[in-house]
């Protein structure tokens, strides 16, 4: 005989909440306001979303806690999700839901603020807004090797800022789309690679680095440009300096006395360490064809 389980008492019904698997809450949520409300109140736990993004096409991997299938994946639609359990799909649609409701609804009901990554694997510059609005914040936007799109300079910029992260596997910036205006966002972190087509700096790229840390594989930049870099540190401009790591991995080999020439430094722990006026202090590590900095 059915059970009218909104007429259980509150401690019965909170019972059968948490019994229930993570997804079946999930489509409990779906019900009505009040079920969503009440599946908030289970605070029930995901380990990771993950959002891919090919063409228009968004497509989630969701790794949960307390289900009996670790990872389901969902391809978003216009108004209805698939869900792929590995044993089968099924189709669940929500009335007045559009594509850009789905990750919010997950996002609420399971007390996260942002989804753990969004990977770019192609997207065409005009659905560009369809992402943003279907995912308003990430933790890392990662941009894999093989996406075949060009990047304009504002589309690109506006995807990095829904990000508190990036890691971009492929040499996307142009004369036009330069890279200094993406090293000037404020990042937590920023992790170039692309050893086929280095990444082009100059002096003014490094001065207004404004992410905390920075790698980049592989650079292509000149010892004296890295000297110049060193001495106006040292006069400590205000332009400087957010960055508390930052590590270039060249496509040649380095010449340590070029990078270091006219700069007063001690060598602290087989490092250089140079200390400035107002306190500051930077280690450098040079290797053969690499160069750390670490800001104090």
């Amino acid at each position: 005989m059915p059970i009218r389980i909104l007429s259980l008492p509150v401690a019965d019904l909170q019972y059968a909440l948490n019994c229930m698997d993570t997804w079946d809450l999930v489509a409990f949520s779906l019900c009505s306001k009040r079920t969503k409300n009440l599946v908030k109140f289970t605070v029930r736990k995901i380990k990771k979303i993950e959002a891919n993004v090919y063409d228009c096409r968004i497509c989630l991997t969701v790794q949960a806690f307390q289900t009996i299938q670790n990872f389901v994946f969902i391809g978003i639609h216009d108004s209805c999700i698939t869900l792929d359990f590995g044993k089968g799909t099924e189709l669940w649609r929500k009335q007045g839901f559009t594509q850009r409701n789905w990750i919010p609804h997950f996002l609420d009901i399971f007390h996260e603020s942002k989804i753990h990554s969004l990977v770019i694997m192609n997207v065409r510059l005009w659905d560009m807004d369809t992402v943003k609005q279907c995912i308003p914040k990430c933790q890392t936007l990662r941009i894999r090797e093989n996406c075949y799109i060009k990047f304009e300079n504002i589309e690109f910029l506006q995807l990095c800022s829904i990000a508190e992260n990036a890691e971009i596997e492929k040499n996307i910036f142009t004369n036009e789309n330069h890279i200094s205006k993406f090293l000037n966002l404020n990042l937590r972190s920023v992790h170039l690679s692309d050893w086929d087509n280095p990444f082009k700096l100059e002096l003014n790229d490094l001065l207004t680095a404004n992410s905390i840390n920075i790698t980049i594989q592989t650079a292509n930049i000149r010892e004296n440009e890295l000297n110049r870099y060193l001495k106006l540190w040292m006069k400590g401009n205000n332009i400087f300096n957010r960055p508390s790591y930052m590590k270039l991995s060249l496509i040649h080999e380095i010449d340590r006395d070029e990078v270091l020439r006219g700069i007063k430094y001690q060598i602290v722990d087989n490092e250089c360490s140079l200390n400035r006026a107002d306190g500051k202090k930077l280690s450098i590590s040079i290797q053969r064809n690499s160069v750390d900095f670490e800001f104090q």
